[in-house]
């Protein structure tokens, strides 16, 4: 795809961060030999998820951020609105959720109202810790003076929200031997005491351990957009 305006004065390598301003589109570049083409903002075509919100294009977004991260945020769109990143981090983190609330009933017995209210709390938690995450990228990309401002820091943790899908597994999965008390007997036999502090303390290190999809993803997003040339933000 060709764009009239690129190389603009502002246009950088994609791949190292040189200034490609008053270069031909069809030459490579100076630092690292790239070619300049590459790196127009036209091949940032996106997902379709980006135009329209419809269940193929859901699916093929969770395809390619588990099949082909690279390629996904290379070709990220960084122009226009979030909402639709917005959404999809709304869409994991409902569904944590909800797997929550089915298979807490472990760690939060009771009646379906207080299982909901622990699923609700765990899908806040997870936006939360999303927004937290897009505030960190904010501030080292600006330290190592990279093109990556608050609002593509909030796409990409947007997008970057399925790799929490492995460590709100792992955790639920491992409350489970909590139900009929078979984690503290072998935890009691192992190490001669347990409480409810160390159990809380093994799930945290559990889904800390679990969470790394999801810092590969963001860090996998960062790199591919750390030079991005956008026409609008």
């Amino acid at each position: 795809m060709n764009d009239p305006g690129f190389p603009g004065p502002d246009s950088l390598c994609e791949d190292c961060g040189y200034a490609l301003k008053g270069l031909k589109p069809d030459g490579g570049c100076p630092e690292c030999g790239h070619p300049i083409a590459e790196s127009s903002p036209a091949l940032r075509t996106g997902p379709s998820w980006q135009d329209r919100m419809t269940a193929s294009a859901l699916f093929q977004v969770v395809a390619d951020l588990t099949l082909r991260p690279k390629r996904f945020f290379r070709t990220l769109r960084v122009d226009g609105t979030n909402a639709r990143a917005r959404m999809f981090l709304v869409l994991v983190a409902g569904l944590i959720g909800l797997g929550w609330s089915a298979m807490g009933q472990a760690l939060y017995p009771g009646g379906i109202a207080s299982r909901l209210i622990s699923g609700a709390l765990v899908a806040l938690s997870v936006i939360l810790l999303s927004y937290i995450e897009a505030l960190g990228v904010t501030f080292f990309s600006r330290r190592r003076d990279w093109r990556v401002p608050l609002k593509l820091a909030e796409r990409l943790v947007c997008y970057a929200s399925i790799g929490w899908l492995p460590a709100a597994a792992a955790m639920a999965l491992a409350s489970w031997p909590l139900k009929d008390g078979t984690l503290e007997r072998w935890m009691l036999g192992v190490l001669g005491i347990w409480g409810p502090w160390q159990t809380i303390a093994l799930l945290m290190l559990v889904g800390s351990v679990a969470m790394m999809w999801f810092e590969v993803l963001v860090w996998t997003g960062v790199r591919q957009t750390k030079h991005a040339n956008w026409r609008t933000y």
